[in-house]
């Protein structure tokens, strides 16, 4: 319970400090992230959606059916961050979601609604994990950190429509990235970013102006005029 009380602190933190500022702007700087802490827990089902949101819109250009039947250990946790499933853009927030227990036979779902004009797709999510990353950066001089919050999930789904049948698995992997400049107070933070969406990163906020005060102070590494992709700015991959 401790832990799952940490984990939703965590996320509504994330959640509020998107919320500051809405920018459109590329990241000026340049990091080089050293990994201070990491913490692999596993989970019994994933706290963010958005692998299996990106799980359905990569197999289905429109939307297949009206209802998800999502098969998993699901939590008191999962009940509350279900109701953020209809604030992703996209039209599977559309649907209705019915969280379903694992002891449930999937068989027996497909079996209950093979006949149905609006057959639902069941989708399972199990082999869940929770890596939680802290990084410092060496080119502030420790100054700028990153936390990380990634889930890993084994996913699984299946259209029990008779006309068109389907079924497909895939590893899932979903994320949100906080940056923030010596502590994660409202106006010293530098982005916050998640993925997948529509199967990449989306900054939902950046400051601007911050990152270029920092630089100007040269407390922060400018980005070189030279480099390929200037909107790069990604942690380096976590352990297994």
């Amino acid at each position: 319970m401790k832990r799952g009380k940490l984990l939703l602190l965590i996320l509504l933190l994330m959640i509020g400090a998107s919320q500051i500022k809405q920018a459109f702007a590329c990241s000026l700087a340049v990091h080089d992230w050293k990994l201070v802490f990491f913490m692999k827990l596993p989970i019994s089902a994933p706290i963010f959606p958005l692998a299996e949101f990106n799980f359905l819109k990569a197999n289905f250009r429109e939307k297949p059916a009206d209802k998800v039947f999502w098969v998993s250990k699901h939590g008191w946790l999962n009940h509350f961050l279900s109701g953020f499933v209809h604030a992703i853009p996209g039209w599977p927030a559309e649907m209705t979601w019915n969280l379903i227990n694992s002891q449930t036979s999937i068989l027996g779902l497909a079996q209950q609604n093979s006949s149905d004009a609006t057959a639902p797709i069941i989708m399972g999510s199990d082999l869940n994990f929770l890596k939680i990353a802290f990084f410092s950066d060496y080119n502030s001089n420790y100054s700028c950190h990153q936390l990380v919050v990634m889930n890993n999930s084994r996913i699984r789904g299946v259209l029990v429509n008779p006309d068109t049948p389907w079924a497909q698995e895939m590893n899932g992997m979903s994320w949100v990235s906080l940056i923030f400049y010596q502590l994660p107070y409202p106006g010293r933070i530098m982005s916050f970013s998640a993925f997948p969406y529509q199967s990449a990163r989306v900054s939902l906020f950046e400051d601007h102006d911050y990152v270029e005060s920092l630089l100007m102070h040269k407390l922060l590494k400018r980005r070189p005029d030279m480099e390929i992709d200037p909107f790069i700015f990604d942690f380096p991959e976590l352990p297994d």
